[in-house]
């Protein structure tokens, strides 16, 4: 997949859920697009960021260390430097001196809304910065930002790739997320009623259905051998929102059950896409109806994945985005 323009791009992360991670994702696809992508894996060596008050989440800010990198840097000699998520900044001082040689910086924020309250202090600075949240879209609008656009969530090629069942990992049901109190409830419910695996860490009250975390290969036999995969969209500060997850379950083909809220509706509908519940008994009668109806289940699965293909791949966010910013003229 080319671009009318091939960018030279210095990509700045870490990839905290191994290959399947969103940040490896993103990667990927700039690297699909055709354009060439220096890799600056931040995870791998962590001395090259900085991060004075020990902030984790997406909060920050982690600051990029300059003048450690600066000669490889400069000699990629990047159209465009992405922090991708993570808290990732340069210090002022530093973002001056790129912008003075006429190197934009992208920041890319991946948890918000939770991590507005610490990442705004600083998105000023970016020449532009993207939020994956419209509700902090519209804060940053409201306090005066002029730099910052939406960019909702997105999926990359790799998960569209049919697999087969894993005898391993088959279930009716499959949550693949990390264990909290405000999902312990329906997790229960969903141990009681079906066959049920859930994945991830802190899934204390389910002991019988838990299987501990699941990265690279095992989230693809995990997410593939399930027939419905369960969405909690609450994030950890409580608001509801549009989480990857969303995109990496419907892009399985997967049968996926979210709750109702408004946003979800921008970019699948329910019913023909995915399945809406309530509440925990609505959501159990709601599974017990498509597992006994497995070709209609299917059906939805299938229209879900062929809605991501068309419109939520990380290529078209990328294109979207640098089109607005003007990066592809």
């Amino acid at each position: 997949m080319k671009n009318q323009r091939t960018l030279k791009i210095a990509h700045f992360g870490r990839y905290g859920e191994g290959d399947t991670d969103i940040v490896r994702s993103m990667y990927l696809s700039l690297c699909n697009l055709g354009h060439k992508v220096q890799e600056w894996n931040t995870g791998e060596h962590p001395e090259w960021v900085y991060n004075p008050r020990n902030h984790v989440g997406g909060n920050g800010p982690v600051y990029i260390k300059l003048s450690q990198i600066r000669e490889k840097l400069i000699d990629f000699n990047p159209d465009l430097i992405i922090c991708n998520a993570g808290g990732l900044t340069f210090k002022k001082q530093d973002m001056n001196w790129l912008k003075d040689r006429g190197i934009p910086v992208l920041g890319i924020s991946l948890s918000d809304p939770d991590v507005f309250s610490t990442v705004s202090k600083y998105a000023k600075h970016f020449t532009w910065h993207t939020t994956n949240s419209l509700l902090t879209y519209e804060k940053y609008k409201n306090e005066g930002f002029t730099n910052i656009y939406h960019m909702p969530f997105g999926i990359d090629s790799r998960f569209f790739k049919d697999r087969s069942t894993d005898p391993g990992y088959e279930a009716d049901v499959a949550v693949i997320g990390h264990g909290r109190p405000d999902r312990y409830p329906i997790a229960e419910e969903l141990c009681k009623n079906f066959n049920t695996k859930l994945y991830g860490r802190n899934w204390t009250t389910t002991p019988k259905c838990r299987r501990g975390e699941v990265r690279g290969e095992e989230w693809f036999k995990a997410a593939y051998s399930t027939k419905i995969l369960v969405n909690f969209p609450r994030t950890v500060k409580g608001y509801t929102n549009i989480k990857v997850g969303v995109l990496e379950a419907t892009a399985t083909g997967k049968l996926l059950f979210t709750e109702y809220f408004d946003e979800m509706e921008k970019l699948f509908e329910y019913g023909h896409e995915v399945i809406g519940y309530q509440t925990k008994e609505d959501l159990v009668d709601k599974i017990r109806f498509y597992l006994q109806n497995p070709e209609e289940a299917k059906r939805i699965g299938q229209n879900g994945k062929e809605r991501c293909k068309r419109e939520h791949t990380w290529e078209k966010r990328f294109d979207k985005l640098f089109a607005e910013i003007g990066l592809l003229n």
